[in-house]
């Protein structure tokens, strides 16, 4: 009779499971013992058909004894059930292990009645579901651990999880921030912004990222930065968000403080500036007037001091003649300091006037002033061409006009005196500059160029000391900038921008 058996079903079965590299079983329901194996059967336990003839389930599953086999499929014995799904292990005949699935049927309709098994290989989905597990734990022992805010949400912003920092900076558990409950923990004036600012970036599916508060229930405030990623699936679409949230309280507290010093700072800045602007204009003030008041008694000095001269020199001896031409020469010099004090403060109280210049035209002009006024000397002057500026022209003649003075001056000892006006660029900026073979200066005093009354330089060449602070002055009023180079008997060169 079982042979009887096994062929009606070798006839019926064997052509399909010679073929088939699934794994397949047939057993008998009174016994146990197998029937037909597959050959995907056969490769993945090791075993051969005529091994396999003969064992039972149980004689594969080293998780179950008969006993318990029987209690597993009493439901497909007893007519409960039609299939029966459940997870065991299989041992190969090397006594290895995989994990499995089996789907068993009972074929009821046979004579005798038979089991159908279908066995999945379960042992790659393990091992996915194990590293998925521990790669769970890990995150969620991370989040845990985290000294920020952890969120993550649906893609409708609805709130799956949060870690414990969250729950500490909101004041809200678990439960009470899940699904929309996180909503209480916004501050009611940062609300709407950011619901709109979640939407936009929901909608446009990119990176979120916005400073808001947090109230506690408690009523104490914290300033947060919220970042957050999209999520997606395996198939690249976004489920939705997971982020950070991080206090920036004490950032934001020191911005304010920041704030409210610069505030402060600025208002120091007004106030010092209207006093330094009061305290400008009245000593131009006074400058003024006591250079128009100086100038009476220095009038009255020189007149008297000549009239003596005319009148009763011949009564003087030489020494007498001496100290009043001195005192002339005084009085002159006196003027002369006046004058260049009202240039001085006629340049601080200027209103600037901005046109376009024609400078080497005006540089030509000044030029042929100083050869005009000393027919004699011999020096050589190179001026650029088509150089054009736009300033205000009285002004910039003032410039030049000292500028070129002061190389007059300080080549009147050298034999072939050379001055030349050119610029050039650096860093994108028109430079210009006047240079001389004159006597120089030493650097170590260049910072007292600019200076009013600072002289590097004796009687033996004349001047007030005025002329380059007017020279700054000028320089200033037209937003740029003047330094001078130099070496002692090897000339200077005076450098300026506008």
């Amino acid at each position: 009779m079982p042979d009887l058996i096994k062929n009606q079903l070798e006839k019926r079965w064997s052509r399909i499971f010679e073929n088939l590299f699934d794994e397949l079983y047939l057993f008998r329901a009174d016994n146990l013992k197998f029937l037909l194996v597959s050959k995907g059967a056969l490769n993945n336990l090791g075993y051969t058909t005529e091994e396999l003839v003969g064992m039972t389930p149980v004689d594969i599953k080293p998780e179950l004894n008969e006993q318990q086999f029987e209690a597993v499929i009493a439901p497909l014995r007893k007519g409960e059930q039609e299939l029966l799904v459940f997870e065991t292990v299989h041992q190969r005949r090397d006594g290895s292990l995989y994990n499995v699935e089996i789907r068993l049927q009972l074929a009821a309709e046979e004579s005798p009645p038979i089991f159908i098994a279908i066995i999945l290989d379960i042992t790659v989905r393990r091992q996915a579901e194990v590293a998925l597990r521990e790669s769970q734990q890990r995150y969620h022992a991370l989040a845990k651990a985290a000294p920020v805010g952890i969120f993550r949400t649906n893609l409708e912003g609805h709130c799956v999880y949060v870690n414990e920092c969250w729950q500490e900076q909101a004041g809200m558990n678990m439960n009470q921030a899940l699904g929309d409950g996180w909503v209480a923990a916004l501050h009611k004036n940062d609300r709407q912004r950011v619901f709109d600012e979640w939407s936009q970036a929901a909608q446009a599916q990119r990176s979120f990222r916005t400073e808001c508060r947090y109230q506690r229930p408690d009523g104490k405030i914290l300033w947060l930065l919220v970042q957050a990623e999209a999520e997606k699936n395996s198939n690249d679409q976004v489920i939705g968000y997971v982020g950070t949230v991080t206090d920036i309280s004490a950032r934001k507290q020191i911005e304010v403080e920041v704030a409210n010093q610069r505030d402060m700072l600025e208002d120091l800045v007004v106030e010092r500036t209207v006093e330094l602007s009061r305290s400008n204009r009245e000593l131009e003030s006074f400058s003024y007037s006591v250079s128009h008041d100086l100038r009476t008694p220095l009038r009255a000095i020189d007149g008297f001091s000549l009239a003596l001269l005319e009148d009763y020199g011949v009564q003087l001896d030489q020494t007498g003649q001496d100290y009043l031409h001195r005192v002339r020469a005084a009085s002159q010099r006196m003027g002369d300091l006046i004058d260049a004090l009202l240039t001085l403060s006629r340049v601080s109280r200027y209103n600037l006037e901005r046109n376009p210049v024609e400078f080497s035209q005006l540089a030509h002009d000044v030029v042929s002033e100083l050869q005009q006024d000393s027919p004699d000397r011999q020096v050589e002057f190179r001026v650029a061409d088509n150089m054009q500026v736009e300033g205000d022209i009285h002004l910039l003649r003032i410039l030049l006009e000292n500028l070129f003075s002061n190389a007059w001056k300080y080549t009147a000892t050298i034999e072939h005196a050379q001055i030349e006006f050119n610029h050039r660029q650096e860093n994108g900026e028109t430079v210009y500059f006047i240079q001389d073979n004159g006597v120089g200066f030493d650097m170590r005093y260049v910072d007292k160029l600019f200076c009013a009354f600072q002289r590097l330089h004796g009687a033996e060449f004349e001047g007030t000391g005025i002329g380059l602070a007017t020279v700054q002055r000028v320089v200033n009023h037209h937003g740029g900038r003047v330094w001078a180079e130099g070496e002692t008997g090897k000339g200077a060169t005076f450098y300026f921008t506008l």
